[in-house]
């Protein structure tokens, strides 16, 4: 019996992905083959992001700034903002041990995660010049940053960390950074690409990147040909910027801006966008700074 092939469709945050899928189609692969050799596991003492977790990790920073609902904080010094999400970066001490280190960030994840009620993507990097392990999250949540110096201080103390001081006996230096990007596009162009960049670091670290689980549980709408709005696409591709080949077409477009010419297609999504924020979006816990 020949093969079954016929056409899918997701629709995400990143637009429409059109890909031809196959049924009843066995190939039989050698064990020499190039693809059993290309997958074959190799035991190494470094951990590293391969291209497809890195599209991975990219993706979810995206979905989560995109299905995140808009935050209002006030600042007692320059009024009231919006946000969606927040990029922090956190470094340590150059007292503090790499098993200091990951253990207090364990905990931060804990205090993001039930306190704070934030879902987050994190990754963790070595510096370049001086080895210092730091750490970079994305939150769709506000913490004051004073919170967030607090906490981070707290935790790394608490695992025996010796504070660098000045002469006056004072603690020193910052170890954390916040950015509020003012758009989704700087998100995908900058964080994103930013977090997914392919790093290795020692397997005795755990792994290089991480997510809140809930973002597994948002899956996307997947349509099949015939389906009742299928016919829509094609008026979807004439108003979206095109890319793939003869097995797999991306379409680049915004879907909650698609009820004008593909009504069908734009209410789906739509719906699917407000569950994904309701299940996204969280109590705010802080509001002013």
């Amino acid at each position: 019996m020949p093969p079954i092939v016929y056409w899918n469709a997701k629709l995400s945050h990143n637009g429409v992905t059109v890909f031809k899928k196959f049924e009843g189609f066995t190939r039989r692969i050698h064990h020499h083959s190039l693809a059993n050799l290309i997958h074959e596991v190799t035991h190494t003492n470094e951990r590293t992001l391969s291209p497809a977790q890195s599209r991975k990790c990219k993706s979810y920073c995206n979905k989560l700034a995109y299905y995140s609902a808009t935050r209002m904080f006030t600042s007692k010094k320059s009024g009231t903002h919006n946000m969606r999400v927040a990029f922090i970066t956190l470094t340590t001490p150059k007292s503090a041990t790499y098993a200091q280190s990951l253990a207090a960030f364990e905990k931060f994840l804990d205090y993001l995660r039930r306190t704070a009620n934030c879902v987050f993507v994190w990754k963790k990097e070595l510096g370049e010049q001086n080895r210092n392990l730091h750490y970079h999250i994305l939150v769709n949540n506000f913490i004051p940053y004073y919170i967030i110096s607090w906490k981070w201080k707290r935790l790394l103390l608490s695992e025996g960390v010796v504070w660098p001081t000045n002469e006056k006996g004072e603690h020193t230096d910052s170890h954390y950074r916040i950015e509020l990007p003012r758009s989704k596009k700087l998100v995908g162009s900058y964080i994103a690409k930013y977090m997914s960049k392919a790093y290795a670091l020692p397997r005795t670290f755990g792994y290089v990147f991480g997510h809140s689980a809930i973002l597994d549980e948002c899956k996307e709408l997947t349509m099949t040909e015939g389906d009742e709005f299928w016919n829509e696409l094609n008026d979807i591709a004439r108003h979206s910027r095109k890319i793939g080949d003869d097995y797999v077409v991306h379409m680049c477009i915004d879907l909650l801006h698609v009820k004008a010419f593909a009504p069908g297609i734009g209410a789906l999504f739509e719906k699917q966008y407000l569950s994904f924020c309701e299940a996204l979006t969280m109590t705010q816990k802080f509001n002013t700074i």
